[in-house]
């Protein structure tokens, strides 16, 4: 039932609404929390509020949502509008104010109810390209606001052109304990799947046997008319023999929860393969609220002579629906059976607890709620990579996803004070990439947070970052620009801050992440000779410095 307001908001923008993305889409490591609105592949389109309220949050970050405006309205409701390129002239001079006190471009400030009222479909700000933002759009929120959850857009009315049913790529089903088996096997089986207009079958010839405990999975993604992107789905719900065993829908969620995205979908798939398929069955200690029926946690007890018939039924926010139907048929023939290779575990930690390992180099803590399931867990040592000062650590393996972050500390042989102040622990990936996590010292042991399990080593970030200046060198004539632009990199740890003057005195550089470039536009800027001074730091302290004179 839907019970949020209709025909209470207006459109954000002027332009037909045409989504890249919808809500509660699956993204990395969190649900897409609102409607992304294309703008015709360009910024400065005007931005409305979509109904009277005042501005109650500004967030102006680098990263994330870029320059974010929050309107809370009468009704109980807040509207959220992200990437934006600016704002409107009242609240910008709002922002400038204090932008300049504090001498910080990134701020976040929560006005008083009488500071910024705003009437429905006023110009509140220009669609961008700001902070995360892969390319130019509008992203759009709707959440409650007491709980801060997010809700979906598509529920409140908003006119988006959509008669398409959702596309059903396949299904996966896993044996879920060691004695289940699929097709003869130990190990998840995909099954493709076809069909027109909303009817699927899997692929001619396919046949399923299990026996013992198994999860069913699907992968599927939804359209909209007149772009080619894939969108999330509304709700999916599976029956056996006509009785449903699982159902999800995506109305709202909560932040705090985002993170079991990766326990809803078959999160060692999605690393491996990048196929993203939504589980029917629910782990223990994942508390999506998304769930809102199911037997079992969806998980499924097959025996040796059982006939099964399962349904999906796949619907978008329009109510577009796809099916597809299949047998599974309990059985499985010993002498075909691959034996698995066993793993070699230490011990198992229960996902009810807080737990914690202990080597004579590293340990671990694994706070409460960290977990999904219960996991045996493993623990090994490789060889120094290049540039590290202790061998890598393997802390399980970063196949299995956290809710919380975990807490690792590794004891590092006799360092200097200098040393010390350039390490930094660093997580490797499967593809032995790496990524700084910073660290703090406690007697010889360096300490820092993950929230993925994997490769963990200790290495020195002893080089300043880098930076390149792009469109200006000593004593140019800048007259010419609007802006000063430079590129910035660093080795290990990271650029973490920055600080422009000119003429001794801050101003504003914006950092453009995904160019690894940091910009100033020039303001009221007087004529005549002038200095630009830059300094870089990075993650571990290391600084550069340029000084360049100019004139305009």
């Amino acid at each position: 039932q839907n019970n949020y307001p209709q025909d209470y908001f207006s459109n954000p923008l002027d332009i037909p609404l045409v989504l890249s993305g919808t809500f509660a889409e699956l993204r990395s490591n969190h649900f897409h929390s609102g409607l992304d609105i294309k703008t015709q592949q360009r910024v400065g389109l005007k931005v409305k509020a979509i109904a009277n309220g005042y501005v109650s949050r500004i967030k102006v970050s680098h990263f994330g949502y870029g320059k974010a405006l929050y309107i809370t309205h009468p009704n109980g409701y807040t509207s959220v509008y992200a990437h934006l390129q600016k704002f409107s002239s009242e609240i910008e001079a709002f922002i400038k104010k204090h932008q300049y006190e504090k001498e910080s471009y990134e701020i976040e400030l929560f006005p008083s109810a009488e500071s910024l009222s705003i009437i429905k479909d006023s110009i509140i700000a220009y669609s961008g390209n700001s902070g995360g933002s892969g390319g130019p759009h509008l992203h759009f929120e709707i959440r409650e606001t007491e709980s801060e959850h997010p809700i979906n857009p598509l529920l409140v009315g908003f006119n988006i052109k959509d008669n398409i049913k959702p596309t059903i790529k396949s299904i996966v089903v896993t044996p879920l304990n060691d004695t289940s088996y699929v097709n003869n096997s130990q190990k998840p089986q995909r099954f493709l799947a076809v069909g027109i207009n909303g009817t699927y079958k899997l692929k001619y010839g396919t046949t399923i046997s299990a026996y013992g405990e198994i999860g069913i999975g699907i992968e599927t993604i939804d359209k909209l008319n007149g772009v080619s992107n894939r969108n999330g789905i509304y709700s999916i719900e599976l029956s056996q023999n006509s009785e449903i065993i699982y159902k999800s829908e995506m109305k709202k969620f909560s932040f705090d929860q985002d993170r079991a995205l990766n326990s809803l979908i078959d999160y060692e798939m999605f690393l491996a393969k990048k196929i993203r398929y939504q589980k029917s069955y629910i782990d223990p200690n994942n508390h999506l609220p998304i769930y809102t029926q199911h037997k079992n946690n969806g998980m499924i007890n097959i025996g040796m002579s059982d006939k099964n018939n399962f349904t999906y039924n796949v619907k978008d926010s329009y109510g577009n629906l796809s099916s597809l139907s299949f047998p599974i048929n309990g059985g499985y023939n010993k002498s075909l059976v691959k034996p698995v290779k066993k793993q070699i575990y230490d011990t198992t930690f229960s996902y009810l607890d807080s737990n914690y390992y202990e080597t004579q180099n590293v340990t671990v803590s694994i706070p409460k709620d960290a977990l999904y399931k219960d996991l045996p867990f493993h623990f090994s040592v490789a060889d120094t990579l290049t540039g590290a000062i202790t061998p890598t650590y393997f802390i399980h393996n970063e196949y299995t996803p956290l809710h919380k972050a975990i807490e690792v500390s590794i004891k590092v042989g006799r360092l200097s004070e200098y040393e010390r102040s350039k390490a930094t622990i660093v997580h490797f990936d499967r593809r032995k990439r790496y990524y700084a996590k910073g660290g703090t010292w406690r007697n010889n042991s360096i300490t820092a947070k993950s929230k993925k399990f994997g490769g963990f080593a200790v290495m020195l970030d002893t080089v300043p970052p880098k930076i390149t200046p792009t469109n200006m060198f000593a004593n140019k004539d800048m007259s010419g620009n609007s802006t000063i632009t430079v590129k910035i990199a660093d080795n290990l740890s990271g650029v973490k801050s920055f600080r422009g003057t000119i003429d001794g005195k801050w101003v504003m550089m914006e950092y453009e992440a995904k160019k690894a470039k940091i910009f100033h536009t020039f303001e009221n800027l007087p004529k005549g000779k002038h200095n630009f001074e830059l300094t870089l730091t990075d993650g571990v302290g290391n600084e550069s410095y340029v000084s360049i004179p100019f004139t305009r």
